[in-house]
């Protein structure tokens, strides 16, 4: 399972952003969401905050691959964009699975599959080792 990060920007009136409350409840938009949602979109879970700016969605997709969850969501995002009036003039920001830094830094290092990740502060204090 995948979490899978969505940005939706709410559109701009008079050339700036609309103030709180938001247009669109989170539970209003976590059922439209899940309505929307195809079988082959495998959506496990829905999660979100909304703002005068749009919402952030944390969607748990269950694919096979990070590519797939990730082209799941967007096809997702983007479905739910198209067919919802309560969404006209938003727009999707951004669909992607973020990193957590230390792994984008063992990433970045040449770490791969079945390279053996950082140890967290967390693992220090108990005082787990690499040894």
């Amino acid at each position: 399972m995948y979490l899978i990060n969505a940005r939706l920007r709410a559109p701009e009136e008079d050339g700036s952003r609309p103030p709180p409350p938001p247009r669109m409840p989170v539970r209003e938009l976590r059922d439209l969401v899940l309505a929307l949602a195809d079988p082959a979109d495998r959506i496990e879970h829905v999660y979100g905050a909304v703002s005068a700016a749009g919402a952030d969605l944390g969607l748990f997709v269950l694919q096979p691959t990070l590519e797939a969850a990730e082209t799941a969501a967007e096809r997702l995002c983007r479905r739910c964009l198209a067919t919802s009036p309560r969404l006209a003039g938003w727009s999707l920001d951004g669909c992607a699975a973020g990193l957590v830094p230390c792994l984008a830094e063992a990433l970045l290092l040449g770490g791969g599959p079945g390279s053996v990740l950082p140890l967290q502060g967390a693992d220090r204090r108990r005082g787990l080792s690499r040894n």
